[in-house]
């Protein structure tokens, strides 16, 4: 079982690890103004941006096509952790969202963060 949720860090299980991965792909190949990407995770898809939640505190080290490919979007980190990543990849997604104007999706309903300055 996975630790990395506790907050403190640590081991990412190899099928959670696949699953972080997979949503770096479909962020590579995500269309601008089209709906956020989904990954399947268990027995059902995920949008990417809960897929970056589920390594967040994870300290294991990112495969070097991984970080490659991030570079490629743009997207640089600070390390070479799933969990740096994941708030990189985080970041680039709501901004994504913002840009497109699809920000109602990623932010639930009643969230502060989308009310006018």
């Amino acid at each position: 079982m996975s630790n990395c949720r506790s907050g403190t860090g640590g081991h990412a299980g190899a099928h959670v690890q696949d699953v972080f991965l997979s949503a770096i792909d479909a962020y590579m190949d995500w269309e601008s103004g089209e709906p956020e990407p989904t990954v399947d995770f268990v027995t059902r898809p995920i949008p990417i941006s809960r897929a970056c939640g589920i390594v967040w505190n994870c300290s294991d080290i990112l495969p070097s096509g991984a970080v490659d490919a991030l570079d490629q979007c743009g997207i640089e980190l600070n390390r070479r952790t799933y969990a740096a990543a994941a708030r990189a990849l985080s970041a680039a997604i709501k901004e994504q969202h913002v840009r497109h104007e699809t920000w109602e999706a990623y932010f639930p309903p009643g969230d502060q963060r989308l009310r006018a300055g």
